[in-house]
């Protein structure tokens, strides 16, 4: 039954993210980061700006393109996986069913200053020793602070933290 349940949660996971990736470019907040810990998974939302990703604006304008988006979409997964990371006691956990799309850019339809990322982090709900690792950092002073906000549902805890490039790592509900 805890498998159903599992399962059950998971695609409803992601039947939500599909339904809810254009909506939710209009709503989250540029540099900024959620992260939502419920039974097995560590569900995230974040928005990150095209300049943090390497070889991907290939005009150099500090948008992003549907064009670009689409050509490069391989790259920005790789850099994603390799720059944010969750781990515990027993190492980095998987990050899976990950999804991106471009934010909202009020001034022009098919370009994008921003990324919206979502995926899930598979963990033990029991395990410690969670750190958040981050590197997708951008050029300008604002794109480089990330502000994060993590709740645990098995605990009633919360937390925010602010991430930069010279502080990329935060402790999670140490005990």
């Amino acid at each position: 039954m805890r498998v159903l349940r599992n399962h059950s949660m998971v695609i409803i996971f992601i039947v939500s993210l599909l339904m809810a990736t254009e909506a939710q470019s209009h709503m989250m907040v540029a540099q900024h980061g959620t992260i939502n810990m419920v039974n097995n998974g560590a569900f995230m939302v974040l928005s990150l700006p095209i300049s943090a990703f390497d070889n991907i604006d290939d005009d150099n304008s500090g948008h992003l393109s549907t064009v670009e988006f689409n050509s490069h979409r391989a790259e920005i997964m790789a850099q994603i996986l390799a720059k944010v990371q969750l781990h515990d006691n027993n190492g980095l956990r998987p990050l899976e069913g990950l999804m991106f799309s471009l934010g909202d850019d009020h001034h022009n339809a098919d370009t994008a200053t921003q990324l919206i990322v979502m995926g899930r982090f598979a963990i033990d709900e029991k395990s410690a020793g969670w750190t958040f690792l981050f590197g997708l950092f951008g050029e300008s002073a604002e794109e480089k602070v990330m502000n994060m906000s993590v709740k645990r549902k098995a605990t009633n805890q919360k937390m925010a933290f602010e991430l930069t490039p010279n502080n990329a790592r935060q402790k999670v509900f140490s005990l």
